[in-house]
């Protein structure tokens, strides 16, 4: 049995790409509102009006673009492993597809039903975070007002995302989230007048 026999990559990119690409626009657009609510004074007029343009949209689905590839890569990996284990161990396609309990073999239903468990929610809620962090510290910068950053992580994380709770950053060093998952949020902090 193939990989290519049980999933069509092609067809996973783009159905990925058709769910994320337009909320990654949209989170850009609530972000580019929420900064400009914080700092009235860039709102000009005429050309100089601070707004959301082109290439920060771009460059927000470029990075939408990428995750979509790492994700299906991940899926791909997940499979591959799955028939290459059912294979070594001379499993039929029946049982490489619904497992072989006696032998802890959860073949591709356990990973759905066990290894993929809450799956989805856990790229959109990712991705989404992906997405508001990047166009925050797009909008951010483009303030040019903002220097550095307060990383704020929930109450209840893990040690490596409790120990960064707090720290400040500059903004050049795009703290990104530590694992899927992850509820990091970002601060600005504005730079004193001189």
């Amino acid at each position: 049995m193939r990989l290519e026999d049980l999933y069509d990559w092609r067809a996973e990119q783009a159905a990925l790409a058709a769910l994320l690409l337009p909320r990654y626009a949209r989170m850009l657009a609530a972000v580019h509102a929420l900064v400009a609510s914080i700092f009235p004074e860039l709102q000009l007029s005429g050309e100089d009006t601070f707004r959301l343009d082109d290439p920060a949209v771009r460059k927000l689905l470029a990075l939408a673009a990428d995750q979509v590839v790492l994700i299906d890569q991940a899926t791909r990996d997940a499979l591959r492993q799955v028939l290459q284990d059912g294979q070594r161990a001379g499993y039929s396609s029946f049982e490489v597809a619904h497992g072989v309990p006696r032998d802890g073999y959860g073949g591709i239903d356990g990973l759905y039903l066990n290894t993929w468990a809450g799956r989805s929610e856990t790229i959109a809620r990712t991705e989404l975070a992906t997405a508001s962090n990047a166009s925050a510290l797009d909008r951010y910068a483009a303030t040019g007002l903002v220097t550095h950053v307060r990383i704020h992580e929930n109450a209840d994380t893990d040690e490596p995302c409790a120990a960064r709770n707090g720290t400040v950053v500059p903004l050049g060093s795009k703290p990104g989230l530590l694992h899927p998952n992850c509820r990091m949020g970002l601060e600005p902090i504005v730079a004193a007048a001189t």
